[in-house]
């Protein structure tokens, strides 16, 4: 990868780990692109601000040197919050995402009084579906007030549970005639900054021909990749894995079958350059 590449922007959950233990051959497979004079650049959807990813990362056991560097869509949406001065603002989402508060002053109040709204994710992910969210919904579009989402993912695999995400949230919200406004992935506005952060650790312009982007996700980090022009390895064993095991079946891991299976699935993309069930030095197709 070197040889080919100067800059990996890699994704977290579903690549380094699965919400409960790290993946050692992904992590080893980062630091050793780093011991060999390249940069990584950790991008995540996660609702939170790089800083408290990088205290999870570490707390869980991942290697210092691969998590020197991150973007989170936390950062994107922390720098519309500091925007907000007073403005009413009804923050729909889990406790657990307050840090993302922190050091800001702002004016929460509940749904029915907002003049703006941050949707960070469901407020109990396991208990909860998207009908829960029917009437807060319903009563924001009322109102014409745009969601702001933290998360355009629409879900993660925790372990072998599959959770619902924020990303779930907003598309029902535009589903029932709701404006929403993306923080993250596959969205321009994270690419830009991460590739304005490669430049700067570099100082130098990076080519978009000389950066590698690793993820799990085909409509977040595989099409933002794809759309930012920039060359793609998706890991098939993260949050699209029950739907690929089921649909490859008792046939071979191909490339073939993965590009059939995104093609069926009318996602609209540049084709993965590589592909791994996970990452790892070998077994690319």
């Amino acid at each position: 990868m070197n040889n080919h590449y100067e800059v990996i922007i890699c994704d977290i959950w579903g690549v380094l780990h699965n919400g409960k233990n790290y993946f050692p051959r992904a992590v080893k497979f980062l630091k050793d692109f780093i011991d060999k004079g390249g940069l990584v650049i950790l991008l995540t959807n996660a609702p939170r601000r790089s800083k408290n990813v990088r205290d999870y990362l570490l707390k869980m056991g991942i290697d210092s040197g691969i998590c020197q560097y991150i973007v989170s869509s936390g950062d994107c949406t922390f720098e519309w919050l500091n925007t907000l001065n007073s403005s009413p603002l009804y923050h729909l989402g889990p406790a657990k995402d307050n840090s993302l508060f922190d050091n800001i002053k702002i004016n929460k109040v509940n749904f029915e009084n907002c003049d703006d709204c941050i949707c960070t994710g469901f407020f109990d992910e396991y208990n909860e579906s998207i009908e829960d969210y029917e009437s807060i919904l319903n009563n924001l579009k009322e109102r014409s007030i745009t969601l702001h989402c933290a998360n355009p993912d629409l879900y993660v695999n925790k372990g072998s549970t599959i959770l619902p995400c924020a990303g779930l949230i907003a598309q029902r919200y535009e589903e029932v005639g709701g404006k929403v406004v993306y923080f993250g992935k596959p969205y321009s506005i994270i690419y830009d900054q991460v590739i304005k952060r490669a430049n700067q650790i570099l100082g130098k312009q990076i080519s978009k021909k000389q950066v590698l982007a690793i993820g799990d996700g085909l409509y977040t980090d595989i099409m933002g990749a794809s759309m930012n022009d920039i060359d793609t390895l998706f890991i098939t064993d993260g949050v699209h894995k029950e739907q690929l095991d089921e649909y490859i079946g008792n046939s071979e891991f191909e490339r073939n079958i993965i590009i059939n299976f995104i093609q069926e699935n009318n996602i609209n993309i540049k084709m993965p350059k590589y592909i791994q069930r996970e990452l790892d030095f070998f077994n690319y197709i």
